[in-house]
């Protein structure tokens, strides 16, 4: 990575070559030492059998002295080591070596017998060092008149038929000197190539430097382009790929320099545009600061609103309340006194005073509230819903064992971060709706329940009662409307409570809506804002389905 391209290029370069004659002093020292050996065992083969022709007279009349005379003479030559003669059988006759210690048990044909005939064995001793050593058979041919010797079909390496074995020859040949003289050779290439190395070195440098040229060319016309000089340009024509890029690189330039001018325009465009905008900043800050200061009037209007509303209904609420309690008051007084003395029809009435006086004041206690939902948060709690419908099947236990009508649980029901009275006014409404419209049907049923998904909880409190007609589904919610059937006008009831629901649950970013067939029952179903399920699990546990509803049918049976 340090060297850089051109550092890299030369590495190569003498890597190639470095190889390259490696490989080639490697080959060439590997082919002289084949061909010394060949050479070297064929002369050995050569003298071997010209040995057998001149010792024959010799080994046919078994004379040592003699075979070891020819050996004596033949060691005078420069490469022979050893002359052996065996007989026929094998059996060592004379030996003449330049190794006094040299043993018979050195000889390949002694080990491998007629398959070591006239083959080339390398050997090597401590004192002769590395040799040849061929083993030629001596034969004596019979003439072919004579008819004296039998042809016999001999083994593989042994002689021919109608010839006699008269012994043998093992010529041990030296290869000391050649190997000397290939190794000087060999020396000498090495170091040749080593020359060569040496001399290609700058030789690549150089030419790598001027490959590399054209490419510092465009190196210092890109440090004139990134100083602002975009009439900077490559003077550099060549037909390969070094133009190209040269090629490439000018017609770069003249599009940055046209992108630089578009740049240009466009910067002053853009000035221009700044210039504006700022100037419409202006006129809308001004506009901002204007509408600003006229929604802050109309937040402490909005407010004075409030508090005058809020005052008012206290007002109203006293005002109305007032004379209420003092008619309330004074029926009362007049049962308490009076009772004995009054008819039946004046007691009625009385009483039928103090129930509408009661009603009245009722409505004005929840109207009042309802005007408060939106405008005065309670604290928040974590609340289970499981255990406030729980606490609610207990206060309506009268009416629920009265009327035979069952609550059931149907889900695992959430923890809710929220107003737990209100909360408790949502399901208090239903389930008390649920039971006035009721009806006389066979199966009397409330059914809770909750599908919590990630973005809201949606919860139902179903029925089985008289139910709601179509058009008169979505006044359910107002307040004042009640319905127009015989048995709902005959249902006490203010026509708050639903309107009250409504106003609680949109505080929460919720709606609500109802489903609902006449003679089957209604299903009011309402969401709650995903933010407001709690992830904790109830602590009321739950046993589902019907067991649910435990408590109302034992208040039942």
């Amino acid at each position: 990575m340090r060297l850089g391209l051109q550092g890299k290029l030369i590495s190569a370069f003498m890597l190639i070559l470095s190889v390259a004659l490696g490989s080639t002093c490697w080959l060439f020292v590997s082919q002289s030492n084949s061909r010394l050996e060949d050479i070297m065992g064929e002369q050995a083969r050569q003298i071997s059998s010209a040995l057998a022709l001149a010792s024959k007279p010799s080994l046919a009349a078994n004379d040592a002295t003699e075979l070891r005379t020819i050996g004596q003479d033949l060691l005078k030559s420069r490469n022979i080591l050893f002359v052996a003669f065996l007989d026929h059988t094998g059996a060592p006759i004379a030996m003449s070596s330049r190794d006094p210690d040299f043993s018979w048990d050195s000889l390949p044909f002694l080990k491998h017998r007629t398959m070591a005939l006239m083959q080339v064995y390398q050997e090597t001793a401590p004192v002769l060092g590395r040799y040849a050593v061929v083993t030629a058979p001596v034969l004596n041919v019979s003439s072919p008149m004579s008819g004296h010797d039998v042809p016999t079909t001999l083994t593989p390496g042994a002689p021919e038929a109608g010839t006699k074995l008269l012994g043998y020859v093992s010529v041990g040949i030296s290869q000391a000197s050649e190997e000397a003289q290939i190794r000087k050779i060999n020396y000498w290439a090495v170091l040749l190539g080593i020359a060569v190395a040496i001399v290609s070195l700058p030789f690549s440098y150089l030419l790598v430097h001027r490959i590399f040229l054209p490419i510092r060319e465009l190196v210092t016309a890109s440090r004139r382009i990134s100083a602002g000089d975009l009439d900077t340009s490559v003077a550099v024509d060549r037909p390969d790929i070094i133009g190209e890029l040269a090629r490439a690189f000018n017609d770069m330039v003249l599009k940055v320099k046209q992108q630089q001018d578009e740049l240009n325009d466009a910067n002053q465009s853009l000035a221009e545009a700044n210039v504006k905008l700022a100037e419409a900043n202006e006129g809308l800050e001004a506009k901002v600061v204007e509408r600003t200061t006229e929604l802050e009037v109309a937040n402490k209007r909005l407010s004075s609103e409030i508090t005058e509303k809020e005052d008012f209904l206290r007002a109203v609420s006293h005002d109305l309340n007032a004379p209420l309690r003092n008619i309330d008051g004074m029926t009362t007084m007049l049962l308490m006194k009076h009772r004995e003395k009054f008819d039946e029809d004046v007691v009625h009435r009385l009483e039928r005073i103090q129930k509408n006086v009661k009603m009245e004041t009722d409505l004005i206690s929840e109207l009042l509230e309802l005007s408060r939902i939106k405008t005065r948060r309670q604290k928040m709690e974590i609340v289970d819903i499981r255990a406030l419908v729980q606490d609610l099947t207990g206060i309506f236990e009268d009416d629920l064992r009265s009327r035979r009508i069952q609550i059931l649980i149907d889900t695992e029901l959430p923890l809710i971060h929220g107003e737990k009275s209100r909360l408790r006014q949502i399901f208090q409404n239903l389930i008390d709706n649920a039971i006035k419209y009721m009806g006389d049907g066979l199966t009397r049923q409330i059914r809770i329940g909750c599908n919590v998904r990630p973005q809201e909880a949606e919860f139902y409190v179903s029925d089985t009662g008289i139910g709601i007609e179509a058009d008169e589904m979505s006044k359910v919610f107002v307040i004042f409307r009640r319905g127009r059937n015989t048995v709902a006008q005959n249902v006490a009831g203010k026509g708050v409570g639903l309107a009250s629901v409504k106003s609680i649950i949109e505080t929460y970013n919720g709606a609500i809506w109802v489903q609902s067939q006449v003679g089957q029952g209604s299903t009011f179903r309402f969401t709650i804002d995903g933010r407001h399920v709690s992830s904790g699990k109830p602590k009321t546990a739950w046993p589902g389905g019907t067991a649910a509803a435990a408590a109302t049918e034992a208040a039942i049976a």
